[in-house]
């Protein structure tokens, strides 16, 4: 294993069909706001279309939440880019996922952070996902096949941490284990109704809750799949 570092080349093939797509989307994030160049450098290195179905290749750059295994979906990767600004992680952070999905997140943290820590409750997520990690050269990752309900209280605390599921609350369980001074960012509302992406914070008096912007995500559910 071996520590990220953050200054890349920008990821552009002018053979790649998708290159101008990249760079559009890269357009579109400034558009949005996000000006963190370590983000910026972080998602405009990694060939995204490596993390959806090949049926969908085609519509990887594009802002949308696109089909993977198990049922699941791709997290936008505007929201996912937005996602790791507002983290606002640093080379020497250990973040904790909950909900690794196709990975792409992942990758972006692993850009980022010098650990990532990841869990999901499908096996055929994690395994997929290990090997798209691979294929774009991320080697500070570790995953887990587990329920995030309950984070990873063994490599606790984490500097930041980061849930693509929704919650009605977060469990207190998860809390504890964000370090002091960390960030957390996680969907927070009703099942099956529109959330409030909220990015929390731990200090000295506690934790302060600053809501960033509605979404709607897959609810969070308890256990490990016993199946896939």
């Amino acid at each position: 294993m071996t520590d990220n570092m953050t200054d890349y080349e920008p990821f552009v093939n002018p053979d790649d069909e998708h290159a101008q797509e990249m760079m559009a989307f890269i357009l579109r994030l400034r558009r949005h706001g996000l000006t963190d160049q370590k983000v910026l450098n972080a998602v405009s290195t990694l060939p995204r279309p490596v993390f959806v179905l090949p049926e969908f290749a085609e519509f990887a750059w594009r802002d949308l939440s696109l089909p993977i295994q198990c049922g699941q979906t791709i997290t936008p990767p505007v929201l996912a880019a937005t996602i790791a600004e507002r983290l606002d992680v640093e080379p020497l952070h250990r973040v904790l996922e909950i909900g690794t999905g196709s990975g792409y997140l992942t990758a972006v943290l692993g850009r980022l952070a010098k650990r990532v820590l990841t869990l999901d409750r499908w096996r055929t997520l994690v395994t997929e996902a290990e090997e798209r990690l691979r294929a774009v050269t991320i080697l500070n990752v570790t995953m887990m096949v587990a329920d995030g309900s309950s984070g990873w209280r063994q490599q606790a605390p984490f500097d930041r941490i980061v849930t693509t599921a929704a919650m009605s609350e977060v469990p207190e369980d998860l809390l504890d284990q964000l370090a002091l001074g960390g960030r957390m960012i996680a969907p927070i509302g009703p099942p099956g109704e529109e959330q409030q992406l909220t990015m929390i914070v731990r200090d000295a008096d506690g934790f302060h809750h600053t809501p960033l912007m509605d979404i709607r995500a897959a609810s969070m559910i308890l256990g490990v799949a016993d199946r896939l």
